[in-house]
């Protein structure tokens, strides 16, 4: 077929066409989201996201695979590099198996090293075939964490409320910094970021803090999101950017027990605390996630060999909030 490979600046009515392909071509995942026009939107204003360095191919002027890349710094290897991170390939499935996404991959592996990026990232189920596909195109796993699904437990006396996030913002993100500062995948959050992700988000998440003098102490943000589990639809409140000064077991249930929905999910790192305190609030892992890399320069490829630690999971990336 006489496919056009272009980027998105060249894709007519893109936000309504790129809701379209997400929504038919990962209808079958387990745990995907649903998308409509205004959370396609709002992910494509995603800090670090270049139009020219999205790839689609175009059947006539209809999007029927896509490649998405957003460049942020990300911590690798006990460093801080330039990354680009992969969201959102996707072939209509009546247009599979014609070779568009490895075509859109390699154009999208030239882009970024072209902008001097150090590392390609990107995020899948290591029991689907993608992840096969991934693979053969180099790219390695690095860390392997679980989506999981429990009911909340119940709410816990403890001195975290609901805050703006706009006023909170500074102390906020000092907070989440400080906590993830070790954690590889974790795009240190500047205000730009912030404001994308916690203020203009089209789900309005729910930010709950407890604040001292000194500033926040402690944090969780939830988001409703429709997810898949073994062929049902939930929504369900996703747990992420859950921090504090003085973090244990019980300090981490106590700020899940704030979810506003009875039904919870989160993902992290198997290898990370978190896992462990989640399993022991009842949560079990319904869906495996990997986050794999490919390096670029010799920098990317001489950091991955020397450090390793616990995964930041970008819900974002993952389920599109």
């Amino acid at each position: 077929m006489g496919y056009v490979l272009t980027d998105f600046t060249e894709v007519p009515d893109l936000v309504a066409q790129v809701t379209k392909l997400d929504n038919s071509a990962f209808a079958e995942y387990e745990g995907a989201m649903a998308f409509d026009e205004a959370v396609s939107g709002w992910y494509l204003q995603r800090p670090g996201t270049d139009l020219q360095m999205c790839q689609a191919a175009l059947d006539g002027s209809t999007l029927v695979s896509q490649v998405i890349v957003c460049a942020q710094p990300l911590q690798l290897g006990g460093r801080t590099m330039r990354c680009g991170i992969i969201d959102s390939v996707a072939t209509d499935p009546r247009h599979r198996k014609q070779g568009l996404a490895r075509q859109l991959m390699e154009r999208a592996h030239e882009a970024m090293q072209a902008a001097g990026l150090d590392v390609a990232v990107l995020y899948t189920n290591p029991f689907d075939h993608p992840y096969r596909f991934y693979g053969r195109l180099g790219y390695v796993e690095r860390a392997r964490a679980s989506m999981m699904i429990g009911a909340r437990t119940s709410p816990s006396e403890c001195g975290a409320q609901v805050v703006d996030a706009s006023e909170e913002a500074d102390s906020l993100r000092a907070l989440l910094n400080g906590y993830y500062g070790s954690y590889e995948g974790f795009s240190p959050l500047s205000e730009e970021i912030w404001r994308w992700h916690k203020v203009a988000s089209p789900v309005k998440p729910t930010v709950v803090a407890e604040t001292s003098g000194s500033g926040a102490v402690s944090t969780a943000t939830f988001a409703d999101a429709p997810v898949r589990i073994e062929g049902h639809d939930y929504t369900v409140s996703m747990a992420y950017d859950i921090a504090a000064t003085v973090m244990n077991a019980d300090a981490y249930e106590s700020l899940l027990s704030l979810a506003p929905r009875d039904m919870l999910g989160l993902i992290v790192d198997e290898r990370s605390p978190e896992y462990g305190w989640a399993e022991s609030m009842g949560l079990e892992p319904r869906v495996a996630e990997v986050s794999m890399v490919l390096p670029f320069s010799s920098e990317a490829c001489a950091a991955l060999e020397e450090h390793s630690a616990p995964w930041y999971v970008m819900m974002e990336s993952v389920v599109g909030v």
